[in-house]
């Protein structure tokens, strides 16, 4: 499940690029895309979806019901330790998306509101991620869940604060990170 880089685009209003990733899964035979969007101060947000449903204004919150997230997952940090390894200063964050009323069959599915992505991704990162490397805090009612980069944070060129702040002038919310 090796992902490869595609693209990088760059918004010149925000001063934001979107790096593109792919992979392709061999249980579900599916191509998936990674979306990375980097933020100042070495700050990348990870997101992913199917590429059947690029389209889709919900294309973060399609299931698909291969029953493969460890997989999905599992590129997602290997494209983030691609991005470590270039530079130790570097966060992350995920936003765990909403559950839809129904998965890409029509079938009703059980809403949790991204609670149930939100405590997948948390514990994948809790074992995969030691302390040492990375200060782990959420917004749990956003479920937002961020790896912010030790070395940033003890030198103090970002704050828990600083994220919060700018979560919520970046998109317009109330966001709390919890420590």
């Amino acid at each position: 499940y090796k992902p490869r880089f595609i693209m990088r685009s760059k918004d010149n209003n925000s001063l934001r690029i979107i790096d593109l990733w792919t992979f392709k899964s061999t249980k579900s035979n599916k191509r998936y895309i990674i979306e990375v969007e980097g933020f100042e101060n070495e700050f990348f947000g990870i997101k992913f979806y199917w590429k059947g449903v690029e389209k889709s204004k919900d294309r973060y919150s399609i299931l698909t019901n291969d029953y493969e997230p460890r997989t999905i997952i599992r590129s997602c940090i290997e494209v983030m330790l691609e991005y470590y390894r270039k530079n130790s200063l570097v966060s992350f964050g995920f936003v765990a998306a909403k559950d839809l009323e129904k998965d890409i069959r029509g079938k009703k599915v059980d809403v949790h509101n991204g609670s149930r992505r939100f405590r997948f991704y948390q514990r994948m990162m809790v074992n995969l991620f030691g302390p040492e490397t990375f200060y782990q805090a959420a917004d749990t009612t956003n479920i937002i869940y961020l790896m912010i980069n030790m070395k940033q944070l003890s030198s103090g060129n970002i704050s828990i604060k600083y994220i919060e702040n700018k979560l919520n002038q970046t998109y317009q919310g109330d966001y709390t990170i919890n420590e």
